[in-house]
Order: structure tokens, then C-alpha cells, then sequence
């Protein structure tokens, strides 16, 4: 005996009804954090972190390759990251967040400052906080040249930055601000320019 066939609206309303499910389905995969952010935005190749919720620095690409050759959960060994797609994010600069006032010299135009250097070192804590709040070094070596004029009273004044490398413009112009004011040593003449270079390196 031949069932009579269902009406036309019937026929539709299954139909739509079937569709949405399998859109319902899909939606649900692409919600997937992973698959919405394939890549890491600031390191493209991965990043090295301190243990205490600071990036070190990124991985560079040949450092990734080599992490992704090792067996998965090898001690000491972080999870591969994700590839970059064609076209993705370009790799970014490592950055060393963690650093050190290697040396530190002070040459007057005129004579000597003999008490400039001791008395500029004994701020190295904040030279440092300098760097790590802004961006820390942008290579393993970082300079920072500081103009400054002395007088009798034996105090830095209208310090300037002359010359910068390898750290942005805003930590080298927050070791000026640190310098100004300090007490450098009273200079041989009545007012002496002096310039203090800072040479740091990554931890």
C-alpha cells in the first residue's frame, strides 16, 4: 500500500529545519579558540618567558624548527608553536626585558668629574626600572649618551639625550630624567658640559 506524501510545507519546514543544525554544528568548530587565533600576534615564532608572567623574548624561526624536532613533552621543552600561515605575521624582534649597567663613564669638556661615575652608579636600580618599564632592550647591547651641564653647586642640570642604540627613545629619555638634578661633583671651572655614557646588556 503506497503512504500518502507529506505536503509541501512540511517537506520545507524539515529541510530548514536540518540546515540549521548543520550551521549550528559548523558555528560551534569555528568558535574554537584555536582555530580563531592561529598564530601568536606579538611573537610569531613563540616566545620565551621568566616563569613569572614576563616574555624574555620571541623564539626566532630556527629556534622554533628545532623545538618542533624534539618529542613532544621533553624535559625543559616547551610545546612547538603554531605554524605561521602564508602571509601571516612577520617574525618580531626579540626583546630582553631583563638587563644590566654593564659600565658607566663620565668625560667633561673641561677637567675631570673624579666623583661623577660613583655618584651616577648608586642610581643603577632605577637606570635599570628604566628599561624594563619601557620596553627593555631591543638587542643584547644598548648605549644611552646623556648631555649635562655642572655648576658649583655640583648638580647635573638641563640634561638631554644625545645619543641612543639598541633601547627605544623613552627608556634612554627616562635615564636623562634619573640623571637630572643628582649630585655629579663640583667641576674645576665655574660651569662644565659633561657627557655620561651608559652601556647596558641583556641578562
Amino acid at each position: 500500500m503506497k503512504l500518502p506524501s507529506p505536503p509541501l510545507g512540511v517537506a520545507l519546514l524539515a529541510l530548514t529545519l536540518a540546515l540549521a543544525i548543520a550551521f549550528s554544528s559548523s558555528s560551534g568548530e569555528a568558535a574554537d579558540p584555536l582555530s580563531r587565533y592561529p598564530y601568536d600576534p606579538v611573537c610569531a615564532w613563540g616566545r620565551v618567558a621568566n616563569g613569572r608572567g614576563l616574555i624574555v623574548r620571541c623564539l626566532t624561526q630556527a629556534e622554533a624548527a628545532e623545538l618542533a624536532r624534539r618529542p613532544a613533552g621533553a624535559p625543559g621543552v616547551v610545546a612547538p608553536p603554531v605554524p605561521v600561515p602564508e602571509g601571516g605575521v612577520p617574525e618580531a624582534s626579540p626583546t630582553w626585558l631583563s638587563a644590566d649597567l654593564k659600565s658607566l663613564r663620565v668625560n667633561a669638556d673641561i677637567g675631570k668629574l673624579p666623583e661623577a661615575e660613583k655618584k651616577l652608579f648608586s642610581a643603577r636600580e632605577r637606570f635599570l626600572e628604566c628599561l624594563s618599564k619601557h620596553g627593555g632592550l631591543e638587542d643584547q647591547r644598548a648605549e644611552v649618551h646623556v648631555r649635562f651641564l655642572v655648576r658649583a653647586r655640583g648638580r647635573a642640570e638641563g640634561v638631554s639625550v644625545a645619543k641612543r642604540s639598541g633601547l627605544s627613545s623613552q627608556a634612554a629619555q627616562c635615564v636623562a630624567e634619573v640623571v637630572d638634578r643628582r649630585a655629579v661633583g663640583v667641576p674645576e671651572e665655574p660651569i662644565v658640559g659633561a657627557t655620561a655614557i651608559f652601556q647596558f646588556t641583556a641578562r
